[in-house]
């Protein structure tokens, strides 16, 4: 009689969705690793759970995405794709055009999602008259993170150009604190040459350079003062960046080892996962531009072709976990980034995240809205790829900023 009474109350214990026989599963390949990250996706995958479903977690970190969607080729190579997977950039139109993903088009029309995204986003959401990806976020790359003890400390002041941040790092380094975080990943020193390019010449310069891909953009002397510039960064780096993580980086500049990093605002999920807080521990403002811009990129999931009812329909719930309002709210919170959808208030978010919308709306109303390189949302990833070859050869060598310039051009004209 007590062991039935025992197990009775321990049933009673358990959650609703736990009880209840699951529908299905879903199974996601993703590079969420970090802390925030995990956390983030819980928000995600709990409300999945809500509906009746069971998560089934394929995380593939490393490379700024490159190791999962090299785990999504294996797997659709072999006729054994996951339910959902994580696209950046053009992933998601290249598999479109591949005619593997699943149409969303019925879900969109049911729910009137697109009429809460920006027209910006929708160029990477849809392919052609077909809508193929959910965004969850917009992250806003063109960020700076400081330590505020140490800023302070230092008595800096939020810089407003690019020599006036150097100079800080330089004031900053002479105080025996690590001026800039940074690991030698290319797509790290990438998102810091890409700031520079558009924060001292400004979006129309970035477009014919960086997404028009113009030639004479490409060779210009302003590419080649972006190196110099690019140059003087470097000097503000340690010794020890070989092979450090972007959120290891994130985390010296929380324990006061390093000043400053130049990262998209993931990193600030860092800091809150340290129980951090903005403008007490830690500032944030944007990479400092000549005219202000933003620079943006989403995570957006697709789901791929089936003709099985149970797997449609255990998409279709994914697909709504992704798109809720309340979801979109809580995961960004926790993620660092500010919502997708733009109906979304971000009224009790940090004043980053305010900024953040703040400054997302304006440069949407004045045309400097703009997709990050690094992260794919201004050029196919065979010319990104080039950037980023480049500008992290010049990082760790001694490579002229001519010869930078020179090797940018061939790189891209044998792209074409």
């Amino acid at each position: 009689m007590k062991l039935i009474t025992l197990l009775a109350a321990s049933i009673s214990l358990l959650p609703v969705a736990a009880m209840a026989e699951s529908k299905g599963t879903v199974e996601g390949i993703h590079h969420w690793v970090s802390e925030s990250e995990v956390n983030a996706l819980k928000v995600i995958t709990d409300k999945l759970a809500s509906k009746g479903y069971t998560w089934q977690d394929s995380a593939v970190g490393g490379l700024s995405g490159a190791n999962a969607l090299q785990a999504l080729r294996t797997r659709l190579a072999a006729g054994n794709p996951p339910t959902t997977m994580q696209f950046l950039g053009y992933e998601g139109l290249d598999w479109a055009k591949e005619g593997v993903l699943r149409s969303l088009n019925d879900l969109y029309a049911k729910n009137g999602w697109d009429k809460a995204l920006a027209p910006q986003l929708l160029v990477f959401v849809k392919s052609d008259d077909t809508f193929i990806s959910l965004p969850i976020n917009m992250h806003r790359q063109n960020w700076v993170w400081a330590n505020k003890a140490v800023f302070d400390k230092a008595g800096i002041a939020e810089p407003k150009s690019w020599d006036e941040l150097i100079a800080a790092g330089d004031k900053l380094k002479a105080a025996g604190v690590v001026p800039l975080a940074i690991g030698d990943e290319p797509w790290q020193i990438l998102e810091v040459f890409e700031a520079i390019v558009t924060d001292v010449n400004g979006t129309e310069f970035y477009k014919k350079a960086v997404i028009d891909l113009d030639e004479a953009a490409l060779s210009s002397d302003q590419m080649v003062d972006a190196f110099d510039k690019l140059r003087k960064v470097r000097g503000l780096v340690d010794d020890g960046f070989t092979g450090r993580d972007w959120a290891v980086a994130t985390g010296m500049v929380a324990s006061g080892k390093a000043g400053m990093q130049i990262m998209g605002d993931w990193a600030k999920g860092e800091f809150l996962a340290k129980g951090m807080k903005p403008g007490e521990d830690f500032l944030c403002f944007p990479t400092p531009a000549a005219t202000a811009n933003f620079k943006f990129i989403i995570d957006a999931f697709g789901v791929f072709n089936n003709d099985d009812p149970a797997v449609i329909a255990a998409q279709d719930a994914w697909a709504e976990s992704i798109m809720d309002p309340e979801v979109q709210k809580n995961f960004n919170k926790i993620k660092g980034s500010i919502p997708a959808r733009s109906d979304v208030s971000v009224e009790d978010f940090d004043a980053c995240a305010k900024r953040s919308f703040a400054d997302r709306e304006a440069a949407v109303a004045s045309g400097n809205m703009v997709g990050g390189l690094t992260e794919g949302f201004a050029a196919p990833p065979q010319f990104s790829g080039v950037f980023s070859d480049v500008v992290g050869k010049f990082f760790v060598t001694d490579m002229s900023s001519k010869d930078a310039v020179q090797a940018l051009v061939d790189g891209i004209n044998n792209a074409r």
